[in-house]
């Protein structure tokens, strides 16, 4: 298997943490904002909640992104059916912006580390 192919591979499973942690996030934002509004907790959970939430699909769209990146650098028949059928689906869509992405690893892992950061000081300023 080429560098390329694993490196899509992971980014496509990698993406679908941001789904979880939106969710978390959104959850974190509205039990924070009910809690600031009650006294229950400072102001600045609220903040970092939506921080965090906005990052969490900030995790998904990176590691989309990069994934779809790494998928054009491999041959079409080395591609997985699901992920052929992926990119040719985000190539009809829109073929010039698809064929512009660049694969961006370091920054999609670093997004979803800064966001799995943010929800750990979130769900500590309105928890502990």
């Amino acid at each position: 298997m080429s560098q390329e192919l694993s490196a899509a591979q992971r980014h496509a499973a990698a993406r679908y943490v941001g789904m979880p942690l939106f969710a978390a996030g959104a959850a974190g934002f509205a039990y924070a904002l009910f809690a600031w509004l009650t006294g229950g907790a400072p102001g600045n959970s609220v903040m970092l909640y939506m921080g965090a939430t906005g990052l969490s699909l900030g995790t998904f769209g990176s590691h989309n992104d990069t994934a779809i990146a790494y998928m054009q650098r491999v041959e079409r028949a080395a591609l997985p059916e699901g992920m052929a059928a992926e990119l040719q689906g985000e190539l009809e869509r829109d073929r010039e912006e698809t064929q512009d992405l660049s694969p961006s690893p370091r920054l999609a892992w670093g997004i979803t580390v800064v966001a799995l950061l943010l929800h750990a000081a979130a769900a500590y300023r309105v928890f502990a």
